[in-house]
C-alpha cells in the first residue's frame, strides 16, 4: 500500500503536466521523539520535502527525515547502543492563507518508520507503518522563501508515539 501511494504522489509530483510556480520544496532539522515504556528516545535528523500545490488550499507531498545524531543508551557500562529513527512520508495538506506569503495547514498521510538500534557491528532495525497526522506553517520571509515549521505524529501504537518537530528554509517555484 505504501509503495503504490508513494508512486502515484511521485508521478503526480514529477508529472511534466505541472506548472512551475505550484512546486515546493523545504528542509532542515528535525527533532524526533519515540516515547514508550517509560523510554524517550531524542535523535536528531536531517529532513527533506518537496510537493506540489493542487490549489490554493490543497497539496501533496513526500518527506523524508533521516537520523544524523543517534540518541545512545548504556545498556552495561562501556557499551552505547545507537538509536535511529528514519521515516518516510506521502501527504495531503490543507491549508489557509494567513498573511501575505504566510499559510498555515493540517495535514494527513502516510508513514513508515524505521527504527534501528546498533553497537560495534550488531544491528536490528523494525519497521512501521502508520497514519501520520500533523500542522504547520509556511512562514513567508520574501515572495519566494519561507520558513518551515511543522509538528507530526508519525507512528502511535501500544504506548509507543513517534513524532517530530520540523524547522527549515523553503522555496516556492
Amino acid at each position: 500500500m505504501m509503495k503504490k501511494s508513494l508512486l502515484i504522489v511521485s508521478a503526480l509530483l514529477f508529472s511534466s503536466s505541472c506548472m512551475a510556480e505550484q512546486w515546493y520544496v523545504d528542509g532542515g532539522l528535525g527533532f524526533i521523539s519515540m516515547d514508550g515504556g517509560g523510554d524517550k528516545i531524542s535523535p536528531t535528523n536531517l529532513y527533506v520535502r518537496g510537493g506540489y500545490n493542487i490549489n490554493s488550499t490543497f497539496d501533496v507531498g513526500i518527506e523524508s527525515s533521516v537520523t544524523v545524531s543517534p540518541d545512545q543508551i548504556a545498556i552495561v557500562p562501556g557499551v552505547d547502543v545507537d538509536l535511529d529513527i528514519d521515516i518516510g512520508t506521502i501527504y495531503i495538506r490543507a491549508g489557509m492563507p494567513v498573511g501575505e506569503n504566510t499559510r498555515i495547514y493540517g495535514q494527513i498521510g502516510s508513514s513508515n518508520t524505521t527504527f534501528t538500534a546498533s553497537a560495534g557491528s550488531v544491528s536490528v532495525s523494525d519497521d512501521e507503518s502508520d497514519t501520520m497526522l500533523g500542522f504547520g506553517a509556511d512562514i513567508g520571509l520574501s515572495d519566494s522563501l519561507y520558513l518551515a515549521l511543522n509538528y507530526s505524529q508519525y507512528y502511535s501504537d501500544q504506548g509507543d508515539t513517534i513524532t517530530g518537530i520540523n524547522v527549515g528554509i523553503g522555496t516556492r517555484f
